[in-house]
């Protein structure tokens, strides 16, 4: 017998409120929402409460369903939204149950063990159309012919698309360190990719589903709320954009004048929206960089007496460090360590000419694999410079702009410009032509001056990652979080790849 296609089970639930038309489809894409949840979370209890905020969410949306939306890539992107959500209201909670999850594992370094905590949020980068056939190729295990006639396409170009899917979720496992042929990781992902669920999940979902969640739990009902402004959010991204791009096209028609304004209020438009595609680090990345890495901070004073200071946001995120004055440089062995930290505000304390003096063997260390942090605020009067050349010049800029938002060090300015009495303190020049500009200063129309004031770059084998702001929040300027985004992000090193 022909099995009942998503669309009929759903027209069939939305017009007769028929409860076997949704067990039916519950029981149907239960393990691919529960994988997907599980392995975002780490969490099994917090995977079957987001399971059953999915299911609810697809209840309460069965009514106004578009039949050429495909189901399985549909519940596959809010479960994975719905779980980043979750890990963003419980990221402590989440930490500690993730150290716990790592310390299970054995030390057996397979392919999937390696690219598990890396797959959703690698499939949170690819366009929908892409990740929806990964979905259907690999974790519904659809024959190619099967996913060309989802998609309305031939057999050979849903084949195609698979493979560019793949491939790009190659090219992002190995800017995070881990290396392996699309072939490899197809058969990774059919083997791995989704387990079975609780056995009762399917009956607590279906019952609490059909009411439209009137039974769920309190933090059942958290979750459907923030997963629905998160999906609303993502949904307006599109329209942001497309928006954006016709404003502009539309203002060739009117007097110059008034495109500074208009590209600048379609620049932070864009910028909101970018920001809130961005993907945070992984607590379980975390937690093993913290458990594995070696953090050296160069310090002779304390910067502006501030708390916390690197110190404070190590400690609190369990990494293990070092702190030394800068008259130790010349004597340290940096291959040891695994991220070098350069403080800012170390003036009149002789550290910057230390610094200037030891230049090379800062050089040597990031061309060895080394990855080396700096916030320069403080710095900039000095001249010294930084691994292959880059030098700060001198000038307090009031206004910076977010030029990647997305980038995860960023994510807690939310894509909103930087403004304080010193924004940044200088900008870099001689800056490497493939190096990523994260911030620049900004004018006062609102758009980005080529003077980039944090950057990231490659030099050697290892990894610069500077800042001419100051990591502190005391004029409001919301730079604060960003010691500890940098901090996590240079010791875990899954480098991000702009799109």
């Amino acid at each position: 017998m022909q099995e009942i296609s998503d669309t009929e089970l759903l027209r069939q639930y939305a017009d007769s409120n028929s409860e076997p038309a949704f067990t039916a489809l519950v029981t149907r894409y239960i393990n691919l929402v529960y994988s997907a949840a599980v392995r975002k979370t780490g969490n099994p209890h917090a995977a079957e409460e987001i399971a059953q905020a999915v299911f609810i969410i697809l209840a309460q949306k069965a009514k106004a369903w578009r039949k050429e939306t495909i189901l399985s890539g549909w519940l596959y992107q809010t479960t994975r939204l719905m779980a980043a959500n979750f890990l963003r209201g419980e990221i402590r909670r989440s930490r500690r149950e993730q150290e716990a999850y790592m310390q299970s594992l054995s030390n057996e370094k397979d392919l999937w063990q390696q690219v598990e905590p890396l797959l959703d949020d690698a499939m949170g980068l690819l366009s929908e159309k892409d990740r929806n056939a990964i979905v259907l190729r690999f974790f519904e295990k659809k024959s190619f012919q099967e996913v060309g006639a989802a998609f309305g396409i031939s057999e050979n170009a849903a084949k195609k698309r698979i493979i560019r899917g793949l491939e790009k979720l190659r090219k992002s496992f190995t800017q995070r360190g881990v290396s392996s042929s699309a072939v490899v990781i197809a058969a990774a992902f059919s083997a791995n990719s989704v387990h079975a669920a609780p056995i009762a999940l399917t009956k607590t979902i279906s019952a609490a589903a059909v009411v439209k969640g009137a039974t769920a739990s309190a933090s059942t009902l958290t979750l459907i709320k923030g997963g629905l402004k998160l999906m609303a959010w993502t949904k307006m991204k599109t329209t942001l954009a497309v928006g954006a791009v016709a404003l502009l096209a539309a203002v060739t028609t009117t007097t110059i004048t008034y495109m500074p304004t208009l590209r600048a209020h379609a620049l932070a438009s864009r910028n909101l929206a970018r920001a809130q595609s961005g993907v945070a680090i992984a607590p379980q990345a975390i937690v093993q960089a913290a458990a594995n890495s070696k953090i050296l901070i160069f310090r002779d004073v304390r910067s502006w007496d501030r708390n916390p200071d690197f110190e404070e946001d190590l400690t609190d995120l369990h990494f293990k460090y070092t702190v030394k004055s800068s008259q130790e440089m010349a004597a340290t062995d940096l291959s040891g360590y695994d991220v070098v930290i350069i403080p800012g505000a170390q003036w009149n304390t002789g550290y910057y000419p230390h610094y200037l003096e030891n230049a090379a063997l800062f050089d040597h260390y990031v061309s060895n694999g080394g990855t080396l942090l700096l916030e320069l605020n403080g710095a900039e009067h000095s001249h010294i410079p930084l691994p292959g050349g880059v030098r700060m010049v001198s000038h307090g800029a009031v206004d910076n702009l977010l030029a990647i938002p997305e980038h995860p060090v960023l994510l807690p300015l939310g894509g909103k410009p930087i403004h304080a009495h010193f924004a940044s303190h200088g900008y870099l020049t001689d800056v490497p032509k493939d190096a990523m500009i994260l911030i620049t200063e900004m004018n006062k129309q609102g758009l980005p001056v080529n003077r980039p004031t944090f950057v990231e770059y490659g030099y050697g084998s290892g990894r610069v990652i500077a800042a001419c702001q100051c990591f502190h929040d005391r004029d409001g300027s919301g730079r604060g979080p960003l010691m500890a985004t940098a901090v996590e992000y240079a010791a875990v090193k899954h480098w991000f790849l702009p799109k």
